[in-house]
């Protein structure tokens, strides 16, 4: 049996000890990182499905259901985007935005969607992520 000052002194698991107090906050850290990329790369896909949808609707002969689904089209494949959830607001609210307005008139498409960041040992967050876009008519 070794002296009681011995017991003190002595360091096994400490590691281990050390680690389990660390471990969730690497947790936290990692996870954390990777939920605020995928909501990141879902950001900048709206951003340019928006783009897109502005670009394609500055053209005179387009109609908004043109400009609905080249942004659905856009945000086919974008990580975190859910395309039946988002909402697309194309100004000005016309059928076709460009049509017999003046040259320069901005057309202005807006996406947004739905957003939930759930980081383990933090939670769940949820919010709205939006994306614009604006050109001027031909």
């Amino acid at each position: 049996m070794q002296p009681f000052r011995a017991r003190i002194r002595d360091e096994h698991g400490a590691a281990a000890v050390e680690f389990a107090l660390v471990l969730p906050i690497l947790i936290l850290l990692v996870f954390g990182i990777v939920q605020f990329s995928i909501m990141y790369n879902a950001q900048q896909g709206l951003h340019a499905a928006a783009r897109e949808g502005a670009r394609l609707g500055a053209l005179p002969q387009t109609t908004q259901s043109d400009i609905v689904a080249h942004v659905e089209d856009a945000l086919d494949g974008v990580g975190g985007i859910d395309v039946d959830d988002i909402d697309i607001t194309i100004t000005p609210d016309n059928t076709r935005p460009c049509d017999l307005q003046p040259s320069g008139t901005p057309v202005v498409v807006t996406v947004e969607s739905p957003a939930t960041l759930d980081i383990p040992l933090w939670g769940v967050s949820t919010g709205t992520l939006t994306g614009k876009g604006e050109f001027k008519c031909e």
